[in-house]
């Protein structure tokens, strides 16, 4: 028994006018600068802050943050050409919506993954493949930040800038996230895993119609499959988390003026919104053996 993947765009869909797909997206790009602004303290402590920016120190952070979403563009290109064709710079505007955008808002990230997955989708990936892309996204950009972040304390603590006698249980912390980073990156390549995970899903929805166990463990298998097609073996998925960790490194540089570094690339994110959406290609059919 199979499980079909999600449903495909319809290629004779009808589609509105490019002029019109511009508007609305420069409708939802003015709204999402303002929310920046917003979220920054209003227009007047944007326009304080700008004011008291030292160019120098500008230029370093706008360098790195840069750097930052041109590296995730690379993870997300990665990721994504997996499924079907991806131009870079869609990459980098969908990267640009996430982790510059995205990283403001409210619900940080979930607006920008919502906006990047429908792009995705839009551009004739599946509903579940658009997830998976984002999803490994951010799987391999939170895990390198978690163990750069355990590594740096142990360097940290080696090198005698703090003492063992007072920080050994940020040692033990730092240990055990390393640890559960190993062993949830074994345990993700097997099956089971995915079909316990989708049992115990199945069991929370409560007041709600469960499909019969069979096809749970079915349909994780489908996600899981499709899952280890996405991000290859294992030496592709080094290169990945390198492209990660370097990524979140150039983060850690914006901290030179991480007002600069943070708000720079959410304005970028945020008119990038109705650029991805007057450039969408026509939805096409990518099938299920997409080129690996």
């Amino acid at each position: 028994m199979t499980v079909p993947d999600d449903a495909t765009p319809d290629p004779g869909h009808r589609h509105l006018n490019p002029i019109l797909k511009l508007a609305a997206g420069t409708v939802v790009g003015v709204a999402a600068i303002w929310l920046v602004i917003s979220i920054a303290g209003g227009v007047g402590d944007a326009v304080d802050a700008v004011t008291r920016m030292r160019p120098g120190f500008v230029a370093l952070a706008v360098l790195a943050a840069t750097v930052r979403i041109a590296l995730y563009g690379v993870q997300i290109f990665s990721l994504a050409r997996r499924t079907g064709p991806l131009t870079a710079s869609t990459a980098t505007g969908l990267a640009l919506v996430v982790f510059g955008f995205g990283a403001v808002t409210p619900a940080s990230p979930a607006e920008g993954l919502t906006i990047a997955s429908r792009e995705l989708q839009h551009r004739g990936r599946s509903k579940r493949r658009a997830h998976l892309t984002l999803g490994f996204s951010e799987w391999f950009a939170q895990r390198t930040f978690y163990a750069l972040a355990a590594l740096d304390l142990i360097v940290v603590i080696a090198l005698g800038h703090l003492t063992l006698a007072t920080s050994w249980p940020l040692v033990i912390v730092a240990a055990v996230v390393l640890a559960a980073l190993g062993t949830t990156a074994l345990l993700a390549r097997r099956e089971t895993s995915a079909e316990r995970v989708a049992i115990i899903v199945r069991a929370l929805r409560i007041g709600k119609p469960k499909p019969a166990e069979a096809t749970t463990r079915t349909a994780a298998d489908a996600w899981h499959a499709d899952a280890m097609a996405m991000i290859g073996p294992p030496r592709r998925r080094v290169r990945i988390a390198a492209v990660s960790a370097a990524a979140v490194l150039a983060d850690a540089a914006t901290l030179v003026y991480r007002a600069a570094g943070t708000l720079l690339p959410a304005i970028a994110g945020a008119i990038s919104i109705p650029v991805l959406r007057s450039h969408r290609a026509l939805p096409r059919t990518v099938p299920a053996t997409a080129a690996t």
